[in-house]
């Protein structure tokens, strides 16, 4: 299969949660339409909730792990998507016509820092919201797709 013309990078803080949950569900959900990747603006390391969340949804997470910036291959990439506010203002500059797109989503461990007991849900919500954030961008790829073939 040739390599997808589109490259969507997702940056967050980490690149422990929300990401990398980004960049599995647009590689579960695009099927090889889109290339898809992440990274972190200070990589940390991949929560495991973010593992057990995804995996409870039917997407895995074999091979991932944190990463940053530093040493990732950006060619081709024609999207970077933000999805905190610290990526967002760190975010590099990319050569090119590179599209970016900032969805500010919560952090779980911030929304569930007063009540450990729902950690999970927090991470199911998150997981919930950009399953559906993904799903529209692609709707939106798509449609780019075919506005632009002859």
């Amino acid at each position: 299969m040739p390599e997808p013309p589109l490259h969507v990078l997702f940056l967050c803080t980490e690149n422990a949660c929300r990401s990398q949950m980004a960049e599995a569900w647009m590689r579960h959900l695009s099927g090889g339409r889109v290339r898809a990747s992440s990274a972190g603006v200070r990589p940390g390391a991949l929560h495991p909730m973010t593992v057990l969340a995804m995996e409870e949804a039917g997407v895995s997470m074999a091979g991932h792990h944190a990463k940053g910036l530093d040493g990732m291959d950006m060619t081709g990439v024609t999207h970077v998507v933000t999805v905190c506010g610290a990526a967002e203002a760190r975010c590099p500059a990319f050569p090119g016509n590179v599209a970016r797109h900032h969805w500010p989503i919560p952090d779980p461990m911030a929304l569930t820092r007063d009540f450990p007991s729902l950690v999970n849900d927090g991470f199911r919500a998150i997981r919930d919201n950009i399953r559906d954030r993904v799903s529209m961008m692609l709707i939106r790829l798509d449609a780019a797709r075919t506005d632009t073939e002859p």
